[in-house]
């Protein structure tokens, strides 16, 4: 790795800026003189370089998690990026507070210039007073790649109320299209009636991407012929499909009739596999889940590649010879080994290695990583204390021990943290107490009795690639809820490398970021389902995709997951209502499950 100071002065980023000024450096000289300084075993413009390789046309959209998904990008750089990139939106946002007059296309380009990297198509409308001056500028919608829906009211009500003598619109094209389809058209022009009607005219309908531009000024000059505004920019494209009534979703609902399904059997005095607080937990839809697949489904293996608490995974194992288990969490493969695989272990042996543990005064104990920075938090300083002693024994003591017997403890104080967490039931936060009751008290699992599990911890997407089987159950998060940031303290508890810990939550960096948290989320479904060899495809999916809250909305609509699936074969839809975990309010209360089943057309 050449050092900045070995390279030539007249290539560094800043003596070429001061020298040549910006317009002769690139994006990653520019970055480079953002960040200052590079990490270990990188410089500066190499690391500059990785993060626009990374991000691309998305660097707008970055946020400080993303950033911090690069190896050496700590909290500290992924905010000074983030930061600048803040500060100039803003200072485009807001142009100082002068009036900003429109007198031209080129006027309306410059104001609305972040939409040509944009990779979701926005519309976004320029309110006008009578001296064409802006009152404000708005996103109307925000839609797919494929297609994004409006209706004039969404248009015309913001501009009866902010009395606008007149509007523009603009809309950007992602695929760089410059030719607007007849479809596009008859969208702009029935626009345009619906402003001619309100008194509110349509000056220009402008269409910006990444290459060129267009306008439909010309088109409608019978509207504004009065305005002092000249169509003169370079020109683009329109939405491939635009609706101006909201069209309702329809679907073909099936039915089922459901039977129970129980989990296996453990004694009383045992944590389940079941008894864990989890978002998305399906303990409550199983019936339903496997009441459909035994109706729909054929074969004898069954995949959980998103698997979660498992509870899916072990009912599977009742009804097929053969079961995969996924996860990317450490906490949850953690959990799979101890209640699933058939290793040797001795209860006996933890049974006394708990009553031993349970027999602990924390008085006799010196505060250690985990009492240090999650008691009187998450769990009382004696609590904390005493968990703390625990995971340290465990991993002393792991060389007598089998690899089962190993992870039946990790399983085991993980379960039983769960059942006293200050917490509604996830780390993504805690409760303000003076007082938090010591309560701690150590109950072992019992492993399932079962055989033929094959327990993974791999990104779903590879693992498909490696897999064959007949069920395959997909239920990956959707939302913005990344769940090694929500379990950050088991997650924590379960590796063990005692992390430097970050803000009030007290996370470590980010790792085991998931691309289904994030705008990718439609990609990488698209992927994995193209992927995986499967006869059957089961996807589950709750509708919270109106959600209030941008963490719980979700990434994919009910449409596109019925669209991917349907490349693959035939697709049922099924539906229950069922109350999900709901941190963010949404817009309505029908909650409902969907589970869509796919019988995959060509076997390979």
């Amino acid at each position: 790795m050449a050092k900045i100071k070995d390279i030539s002065k007249v290539l560094r980023p800043r003596e070429k800026f001061l020298q040549k000024g910006p317009d002769a450096l690139s994006k990653s000289d520019l970055l480079a003189i953002v960040l200052g300084s590079g990490i270990k075993g990188k410089n500066v413009q190499e690391l500059a370089q990785q993060i626009v390789k990374k991000f691309r046309d998305n660097f707008l959209e970055v946020t400080v998690d993303d950033l911090q998904t690069i190896d050496g990008i700590g909290p500290a750089k992924a905010l000074q990026i983030a930061s600048a990139i803040a500060l100039v939106k803003r200072y485009y946002e807001e142009k100082n507070g002068k009036e900003i007059v429109i007198k031209n296309s080129k006027d309306v380009l410059n104001l609305t210039y972040d939409l040509r990297e944009k990779k979701k198509e926005y519309l976004v409308c320029l309110y006008l007073n009578a001296r064409n001056v802006l009152i404000k500028k708005e996103t109307i919608s925000v839609g797919l790649l494929d297609k994004s829906l409006l209706h004039p009211r969404e248009i015309f009500h913001p501009a009866v109320e902010l009395n606008s003598a007149s509007i523009i619109l603009v809309h950007n094209h992602p695929s760089g299209d410059s030719t607007p389809s007849e479809k596009d058209k008859k969208v702009v022009k029935k626009i345009a009636q619906a402003g001619e009607l309100m008194g509110i005219p349509v000056i220009d309908f402008l269409i910006t991407s990444e290459n060129d531009d267009y306008s439909f000024f010309k088109e409608l000059k019978d509207q504004n012929r009065s305005f002092d505004y000249v169509s003169d920019g370079v020109q683009g494209t329109l939405f491939d499909y635009l609706e101006i009534e909201k069209p309702v979703y329809e679907i073909n609902i099936e039915k089922v009739v459901e039977f129970d399904y129980y989990l296996p059997k453990i004694k009383n005095n045992y944590h389940q596999l079941q008894n864990r607080r989890y978002i998305g937990s399906k303990q409550k839809l199983i019936n339903w889940i496997f009441s459909v697949i035994k109706q729909e489904c054929k074969g004898t293996t069954f995949a959980d590649v998103f698997a979660g608490t498992g509870i899916v995974g072990a009912i599977a194992t009742e009804h097929f010879e053969k079961v995969i288990l996924n996860d990317f969490l450490f906490s949850n493969n953690a959990i799979y080994q101890a209640f699933f695989s058939n290793e040797k272990y001795d209860q006996e042996k933890i049974n006394n290695i708990i009553r031993n543990y349970n027999n602990i005064n924390h008085e006799d104990l010196d505060d250690n990583y985990f009492s240090e920075n999650f008691g009187g938090k998450y769990f009382s300083q004696n609590s904390a204390k005493i968990i703390g002693f625990i995971r340290e024994n465990i991993e002393e003591n792991k060389k007598n021990l089998t690899e089962k017997e190993y992870y039946i403890l990790i399983a085991s104080l993980l379960y039983s943290i769960d059942k006293i967490a200050n917490t509604v039931g996830h780390y993504d936060a805690y409760f303000k107490k003076k007082f938090i009751e010591d309560k701690f008290f150590m109950k072992p699992i019992e492993p399932l009795k079962i055989k033929n599990v094959s327990i993974f911890r791999k990104d779903t997407n590879l693992l498909a690639k490696e897999i064959k089987t007949d069920v395959a159950y997909i239920d990956p998060p959707y939302n913005s809820r990344q769940y090694s940031r929500f379990y950050h303290v088991l997650e924590n508890l379960t590796q063990w490398k005692k992390s430097k810990l970050h803000g009030t939550a007290l996370k470590p960096d980010p790792e085991n970021m998931s691309d289904y948290c994030r705008v990718q989320a439609k990609q990488r479904l698209a992927e994995l389902v193209n992927d995986l060899d499967a006869k059957y495809l089961v996807v589950s999916y709750n509708n919270t995709y109106n959600s209030k809250s941008n963490s719980s909305k979700n990434k994919i609509t009910l449409e596109e997951i019925e669209e991917i699936l349907k490349t693959k074969g035939e697709t049922k839809i099924f539906e229950k209502e069922h109350q999900h975990f709901n941190a963010g309010n949404t817009d309505f209360d029908n909650h409902k499950e969907y589970l869509f089943l796919t019988k995959v057309k060509h076997e390979r």
